[in-house]
């Protein structure tokens, strides 16, 4: 492997330099699916066997980590529980939803952490959401980080598992019926 240069004090080659473009555009077509309220399209980038989990932040004294819950989430999905949330969201008892919200992700600070060719990857991630609902004149502002996990099936990444560690204590919106 052609080590190519030196950035951050991490010795990239070009291959990994190729892998971390790959994912920043799953990452940007994964924001454009959902914000296009595309959740077909977007629940096929998610492998069967995907985890996806929001874990409660919680307040700690000074800089003691992680300042998140290990056992608690806001969300706790798999695949099944996606499903259904997905195919909700295309009916008319989707009430949190009705009209849908108006939401632009904005993903940035993309990481490459680990990669095995066309086998698995660990990708992280920061994300903002701005969300605007209906005629309301209030929005919402939703960040954090997302550790990403990866795993290629059939000439595709698929996404495997998702932790969005938010920054927020209290989240102020009314609800997490969107994706993150």
């Amino acid at each position: 492997m052609k080590e190519l240069s030196m950035i951050g004090g991490i010795r990239m080659s070009i291959e990994k330099m190729l892998a971390t473009y790959e994912f920043e555009q799953w990452l940007y077509r994964e924001a454009k699916y959902l914000d296009d309220i595309d959740f077909d399209g977007w629940f096929h980038l998610l492998h069967s066997n995907i985890c996806y989990q929001m874990p409660v932040r919680v307040n700690k004294e000074g800089v003691e980590r992680p300042d998140f819950s290990l056992d608690m989430f806001a969300f706790n999905d798999d695949y099944e529980l996606l499903k259904i949330r997905v195919d909700r969201l295309k009916t008319d008892y989707a009430w949190a939803e009705i009209p849908p919200s108006r939401t632009r992700r904005s993903v940035n600070n993309v990481q490459l952490l680990e990669y095995i060719p066309n086998e698995k990857a660990a990708v992280n991630s920061y994300l903002t959401i701005y969300r605007s609902r209906s005629t309301d004149i209030h929005h919402d502002i939703i960040s954090g980080e997302r550790r990403d996990e990866f795993t290629y099936v059939d000439g595709e990444w698929k996404l495997s598992k998702r932790v969005f560690i938010v920054d927020q204590t209290t989240i102020n919106t009314r609800n997490l019926a969107i994706f993150v």
